[in-house]
């Protein structure tokens, strides 16, 4: 099975030109190919990083529909004080 990562989701805005290349992503993969998504960032505040409500409604109906969701708590793995 082809599967595509998009690692850190959310670390920068989508302004039109990003949204329009994701949606083409995510559109060309959608019930064929499988897409890992990982985030700091919560589900529930993904649609503000969109610069474009269109493109945010699109974009995240083909990503959160038939989906595995994970999501982990605690502290970061990069913390060397422990």
């Amino acid at each position: 099975m082809e599967y595509s990562i998009i690692d850190d989701f959310g670390l920068m805005d989508l302004d039109v030109e990003k949204c329009r290349y994701l949606l083409q992503i995510l559109d060309a993969r959608e019930s064929r190919k499988s897409t890992i998504v990982a985030s700091q960032i919560p589900v529930m505040d993904w649609y503000d990083m969109f610069k474009e409500s269109t493109y945010a409604d699109a974009c995240l109906d083909r990503l959160l529909c038939h989906v595995y969701r994970l999501e982990f708590k605690g502290d970061s793995m990069r913390d060397t004080k422990s």
